[in-house]
């Protein structure tokens, strides 16, 4: 049994039934990876709000459902839809649960945030000064594992899903499988990355491995936990006095500002931004052209000198564009 299937992994009066209501969603082959965490959160709130199987109140509903500081929008939906389903579940074995209430939506005002050449120089500098107690993986896992998100565009629970056969340090390929939505992609490795995790792969483990272990993993081959690197990536925040001021920078922003970096290395190899998009989109394994968007944007804020270029190809395909 999975330890978030467990009524250990969740404190207070409905850790049973969350444990529950996980087992019961992934027998019907659904992964909830990540809900088991948000549940974990859940009941705690729940359980500071000394909650009881009497039920969860309306108050107590908007509550949990009410927007937190250093959140997207999209964060709080799916938030809100994984409580929806939780109450309902609760409902179904007798339990009272009022549902959260279905706000319109509203444009998003979340900006990802995009680290600066000097930010991340600054960052990966003090990567590679972590130190911890033996038996912690961490001072060699860090700086593998945040510049595989940089430099790869992962997910950081991508990167945390890989197995040894999903690395080919042969091919210099990386296999991510099963990501969102259900699908594979390959994510080819640069030259410089290669050799940091070749050199990683032989000081953890040697010649001797097996391909069914977790790539990222600890010393006993168990998994990593994504809330682990988050907790130590805000310690290499503040060393590094990059300010985590409620928009970021998250985990996440890694695969933001790859995205950015990569369009405007594509523009200044001569291609229309827009052209750049299916390609970025498809790398990236977004489902459709529109998620991708949003990097034009972001990179014209961060390259203003972008704008010029692409009003140059504009003109070019377009005779008379640059005078309109």
């Amino acid at each position: 049994m999975r330890a978030d299937e467990n009524s250990a992994y969740y404190e207070g009066v409905f850790a049973e039934l969350m444990a529950g209501f996980i087992k019961y969603k992934r027998a019907q082959g659904l992964k909830y990876e990540s809900v088991s965490r948000l549940l974990r959160t859940m009941s705690k709130f729940l359980e500071a709000h000394d909650a009881d199987l009497s039920g969860i109140s309306r108050p107590l509903m908007d509550e949990w459902c009410s927007m937190r500081p250093n959140e997207s929008r999209r964060t709080r939906e799916i938030r809100i839809s994984y409580a929806s389903q939780f109450a309902r579940y609760l409902v179904e074995n007798g339990v009272p649960a009022s549902l959260p209430r279905i706000t319109k939506k509203s444009p998003s005002s979340f900006v990802p945030y995009i680290y600066s050449p000097k930010e991340l120089q600054g960052f990966f500098n003090e990567c590679g000064k972590v130190k911890a107690r033996t038996p912690s993986v961490m001072p060699d896992v860090l700086p593998v594992l945040f510049r595989l998100l940089l430099c790869c565009g992962l997910r950081v629970s991508e990167a945390l899903a890989l197995m040894c056969r999903d690395v080919d340090l042969n091919k210099g390929q990386l296999t991510v499988r099963n990501a969102k939505g259900g699908k594979d992609r390959l994510a080819p490795i640069s030259g410089s990355l290669l050799v940091i995790l070749l050199d990683y792969n032989t000081r953890t483990r040697g010649m001797s491995f097996s391909l069914d272990e977790p790539f990222f993993c600890h010393r006993d081959k168990r998994p990593i936990n994504h809330d682990v690197i988050y907790r130590w990536f805000r310690k290499v925040l503040w060393k590094a006095g990059i300010s985590h001021n409620g928009h970021g920078p998250r985990v996440h922003d890694f695969r933001h500002t790859f995205a950015v970096y990569s369009l405007k290395s594509m523009v200044d190899r001569g291609m229309d931004i827009y052209c750049a998009l299916p390609i970025l989109s498809t790398y990236l394994g977004h489902a459709t052209i529109s998620a991708t968007g949003q990097y034009v944007r972001l990179t014209q804020d961060m390259f203003p000198e972008i704008v010029d270029k692409t009003s140059a190809i504009a003109a070019f395909v377009i005779p008379g564009g640059d005078s309109v």
